[in-house]
């Protein structure tokens, strides 16, 4: 059976913070007070910042930007077999929230990236995230 991708979530920036704390850093700081509701597949979680990166389970109650897509659109991305901008654009992912909220978003997700190709744990995590219910 697939984690959940809340889960994963959890356990990645758990490991940013020991592998690569410079990196994770940056994403807590251009992550600042705002919040982040994900719907993936259905499952609603969401992501703040503060002295740590926090990933919570279920819908955020003041979330500044709400993005909802599925695991096999961020694996598409992540792989490149379609561009972040792209996806948006057909709506296999749904943005919303204030243009500042949104950006901020979009600078923390480049930032995770960026701290995520850097730490060794990410690779098992990106096999788990590849894991479908079967």
């Amino acid at each position: 059976m697939a984690d959940h991708v809340s889960s994963l979530l959890r356990q990645s920036v758990g490991h940013l913070a020991d592998e690569v704390p410079d990196s994770y850093r940056l994403v807590l700081e251009t992550l600042g007070p705002l919040v982040v509701e994900l719907d993936v597949d259905g499952e609603l979680f969401s992501l703040w910042g503060g002295g740590t990166l926090e990933v919570s389970d279920g819908a955020a109650e003041f979330a500044g930007a709400r993005i909802a897509t599925s695991r096999t659109v961020i694996l598409d991305v992540l792989d490149a077999r379609v561009g972040l901008g792209e996806a948006v654009e057909m709506g296999a992912v749904s943005v919303r929230g204030s243009f500042d909220d949104v950006l901020r978003a979009h600078d923390t997700l480049l930032a995770y990236v960026h701290a995520a190709v850097r730490a060794p744990s990410q690779p098992e995590l990106l096999s788990a995230l590849r894991t479908v219910t079967t």
